[in-house]
């Protein structure tokens, strides 16, 4: 296990639902298009970073009517974004470019 693990929070597959006010289902489903892979995925446990993926899928669809076949088109072009603006940061070695050292789990 990774030593920053051990100092994040995580949450139950049943947590991340009522956190989010999700159906079980609908979180099975991200699952198994593989839009979201849980931190800890032997345990099925999600950290924060799971949990703001999760939510933005939910945006994505519920508030902008985005399709299942769009969803990981996106999730892919953002995450493909926050890969170039940490590139970006640690080039320029500015810290204005702050975002999270995980940001695609593939």
């Amino acid at each position: 296990m990774n030593p920053e693990q051990n100092h994040k929070a995580h949450y139950y597959f049943t947590e991340v639902c009522k956190q989010l006010g999700i159906k079980r289902d609908f979180l099975m489903h991200c699952l198994q298009e593989d839009w979201v892979k849980p931190a800890l995925p032997e345990t099925l446990e999600f950290d924060e970073e799971d949990l703001a993926r999760i939510h933005f899928i939910v945006e994505l669809r519920e508030d902008f009517g985005v399709n299942d076949e769009a969803v990981p088109i996106i999730l892919h072009l953002v995450d493909e974004l926050y890969y170039l603006r940490e590139e970006v940061a640690s080039l320029t070695g500015s810290s204005d470019f702050s975002f999270s050292k995980r940001v695609s789990k593939s």
